[in-house]
């Protein structure tokens, strides 16, 4: 278990980190600049926060209160694994010598070295240098690096960035299944949603030095806490609605003069809230389909190709709408071509119930993600 529980000001930035990882991937993610390398720093023992405490394995590594700091192990003493995103090979040094690095003196240096070799596939590589390998033979030797130590947690700052998609994915495999084995708390730095998804257990959403929201995945991407992490995680349908009913079932909104179901919420008739949906989760409907849950007619406007996807942007047939789109919808390329939607662009949609989410506590004003 890690526990992370300090503040730290950085010039005008300041850091207000509260956070607990089990035997897990938790993935810090994030736009650039919110603080997540920052955390890795502090826990690795390369940066003081300016109060809290720091727990590893019910080991203090770190406290400090009233200005006077109490303990504070040196980085070497924290036995803890970190990978860096520029890899940070020495280019002088061979493979098995760059893995040895942190164990100089070690009776057991040989050993330890050849076995992380072995489960790293690097034995073949263990006498080439940095320059001889490929992007992604790199990265698994500052990961053997980092293992060699016996890490008690292992921080992973955007490793496979600089990667190719193919090679990112299967180190991304080898990883998930290393951590299973080994029960290794893994700490997982990116701005990248499919990363997050691809390698994370939990998702610690960080914005402005302040975890935003932290939880499994699925909730959190679905269930946002805030405008905020619903844009970071591609919400981009936020809007603003009048609570005409809330009962133990349903809440009844009012929104761009229609009448929407929702969930149930704790909420009063007549309070103003904040609501999402995700792109994927608006429902085209075929012609001639009468499904009635949150209809809307409307006409596509715009679209845009992702690859493998394709993005919608729909403008309703009623009420005061903003832009040239009100709802952006996202569909598989199959399902678009199937709906014959490059020549049809006067369409039905349905806004699932369940897939409508009130975000708790957001102060109204317009917002299009």
């Amino acid at each position: 278990m890690v526990s992370l529980d300090f503040r730290k000001r950085i010039e005008e930035f300041r850091l207000d980190i509260s956070l607990e990882v089990g035997e897990e991937v938790m993935v810090l993610f994030g736009p650039s600049g919110s603080g997540k390398t920052s955390i890795l720093n502090c826990l690795a023992g390369l940066m003081a926060p300016d109060e809290g405490r720091i727990v590893v394995n019910g080991e203090v590594v770190f406290e400090a209160a009233g200005g006077r700091i109490r303990s504070n192990l040196g980085p070497q003493r924290r036995r803890i694994g970190y990978v860096f995103q520029g890899y940070g090979l020495f280019p002088l040094l061979t493979v098995a010598e760059n893995v040895a690095y942190g164990l100089r003196g070690h009776s057991e240096a040989r050993e330890r070295v050849a076995a992380v070799l072995k489960v790293m596939r690097l034995d073949d590589l263990a006498g080439r240098y940095p320059h001889q390998l490929s992007g992604g033979q790199q990265q698994r030797v500052a990961i053997a690096r980092a293992l060699v130590i016996q890490p008690r947690v292992l921080l992973l700052d955007e490793p496979f960035s600089a990667l190719d998609s193919r090679v990112r994915e299967r180190l991304q495999e080898e990883l998930a299944g290393m951590q299973e084995r080994w029960r290794l708390p893994i700490m997982y730095v990116t701005h990248s949603l499919g990363d997050a998804f691809a390698m994370g257990h939990r998702i610690a959403v960080v914005n402005e030095g302040r975890i935003e929201q932290v939880g499994p995945k699925d909730a959190v991407l679905n269930y946002p806490h805030s405008r905020a992490v619903a844009r970071f995680t591609g919400t981009r349908n936020i809007f603003e609605a009048k609570v005409v009913e809330a009962t133990p079932e349903a809440t009844v909104l009012s929104w761009r003069e229609r009448t929407l179901v929702a969930p149930p919420a704790p909420l009063k008739p007549g309070s103003e809230v904040t609501f999402c949906i995700r792109p994927e989760q608006v429902m085209l409907l075929r012609e001639g389909d009468d499904r009635k849950e949150n209809r809307l007619q409307g006409e596509i406007t715009k679209e845009i190709s992702r690859g493998t996807s394709i993005s919608l942007f729909f403008k309703l047939d009623v009420g005061p709408g903003e832009g040239d789109y009100d709802l952006e919808i996202s569909l598989p390329n199959h399902v678009y071509t199937r709906l014959h939607l490059d020549t049809q662009k006067r369409v039905a949609v349905s806004l699932k119930r369940e897939a409508l989410h009130i975000i708790p506590g957001a102060s109204p004003g317009r917002v299009r993600g």
